[in-house]
This record gives structure tokens, sequence and C-alpha cells, in this order.
């Protein structure tokens, strides 16, 4: 993923949806905040996982998006990439995340911005997820140096209560995790 084509996605999901302020999430929220800074292996996703900022029908909305430039679209066929309509409730992010977040303007979208989190709190949400892309994608931002470990561990009192419902583990799970990822993970 470029941030080419992060612009590309978000032009078109303000012209499809007829809102102007939206939230990347996950590794291209990453992407766009550090452009060139981050490693190749940590861009290597073909979505934008997107959602509109404080729109009442946000579910609407990401179905809307997923629809028309979303994965197996005509969209996605012809450029490789697309976006995932998803929701606030999708990242699991410090309850604090927005007031670390950047505006993201590109005179390529005239009338369109996103606001993204930072890499940290993106990095959390991963730790939350877990999957085996995840893990690969934080290992690689904490031996470039993108991602900290202190600073991820300083904001787990920030993660949400753990539910599992939502797929929010313990607390402690998560230092587990975290422990797991640092310099003495064997």
């Amino acid at each position: 993923m470029k941030t080419d084509a992060i612009n590309h996605i978000l032009r078109s999901v303000a012209a499809i949806t007829g809102h102007s302020t939206f939230v990347i999430v996950g590794s291209a929220a990453v992407i766009a905040r550090m452009h060139d800074k981050v490693p190749g292996p940590m861009t290597l996703t073909p979505e934008v996982d997107i959602y509109a900022f404080d729109a009442a029908n946000v579910e609407e909305l990401s179905d809307l998006i997923d629809g028309s430039i979303g994965q197996d679209s005509q969209f996605h066929s012809t450029f490789g990439y697309y976006a995932d309509g998803v929701s606030p409730e999708t990242s699991k992010m410090p309850i604090d995340w927005l007031g670390r977040a950047i505006r993201y303007e590109s005179p390529q979208c005239p009338g369109a911005m996103a606001i993204v989190p930072e890499e940290n709190d993106i990095a959390l949400a991963k730790m939350v997820a877990w999957r085996p892309k995840d893990i690969e994608w934080l290992k690689e931002g904490l031996s470039a140096g993108v991602l900290s470990l202190a600073k991820m561990q300083d904001r787990l009192r920030f993660m949400p209560a753990a539910d599992g419902n939502r797929g929010v583990p313990e607390h402690e799970v998560l230092r587990d995790r975290l422990q797991s990822l640092g310099p003495n993970r064997g």
C-alpha cells in the first residue's frame, strides 16, 4: 500500500458516501501517518480500513463502501487495492487514542480528510486481534523502530475492558503478548 492508493480510496469513499471526514485504522493508518518511513513488510496490505467519523449511520455507510469499492469489487480488480468499510468497534485501541491522532489531508483529496491514529495505538489494536499477520507486522515495526514497547506498555491501562463477546482480552493477556514481542522473546 502506498499513500497514492490511500488518497484514491479517501477520494472515492468521500464521493460514494457524501461525507468528508473519515477514520483510517489498521496498517494503512500507519502508512498514511508515516509515509515513506514505514518498512516494506509493514506496507503489504491491499486494504484501507475506513469508516465515516461521527456519522449517525456508520454501519450503513461502511456497507456502502464495501459494496462499491470493497474486496472483490470492480475497483479492487482494477487497482489491486480496496476499502474495507469498518466501524469504530473494529479496531480496539486505547480509549484516549483520539488525543494522539492526526489529520491526514492531501491536495489529491480536496474536501476530504482522515483522522489517523498514532502507530502504537494501531499496534495495540493488532495485539488485540493477534492474528499471525498482526504478530509479524508488530515484530517488523518493533525491529525497525517504528513501534515502541514502552509506549504500548504505558497505554495498556487505557485499553477497553475485557469483553469476550467483543473479542477484547484481559489486560493480563495483552501484557503477556507485549512481553512475547520484547527483546527476550526467544
